[in-house]
């Protein structure tokens, strides 16, 4: 799913996909204005952009997150679901860089 030129905050999505492997997911965005830009520098803006596979009785098990806050900035949650803190950089310092790549991301899951 691409997102506008300049969409105005918040922005929350979510849907279901099938992915390439048979098995659904839940695609899940949520970017909105806070007023800690300590946490979330430069301007203040939580992003967190997630994918979670659904199975057959309704469990969810998160796959993807790509997340900011401080002190790691935009990241990778890159060894899912068995690690969750484990990251890696994502360099960009808005979101709508880390949404191109979150696309990215689901493009390898679903396609």
């Amino acid at each position: 799913m691409r997102i506008g030129r300049s969409p105005k905050l918040p922005i929350n999505r979510n849907w279901i996909a099938t992915g390439k492997d048979g098995e659904t997911y839940l695609i899940d965005v949520s970017i909105k204005q806070t007023d800690d830009k300590n946490k979330y520098p430069p301007i203040g803006v939580k992003s967190v952009f997630r994918v979670l596979q659904i199975d057959s009785n309704g469990e969810q098990k998160l796959v993807i997150l790509i997340d900011n806050h401080k002190p790691f900035g935009f990241h990778e949650h890159d060894k899912l679901p068995e690690v969750h803190d484990s990251r890696e950089e994502i360099h960009t310092d808005d979101w709508q860089g880390a949404w191109t790549i979150f696309e990215e991301r689901i493009k390898e899951l679903l396609t």
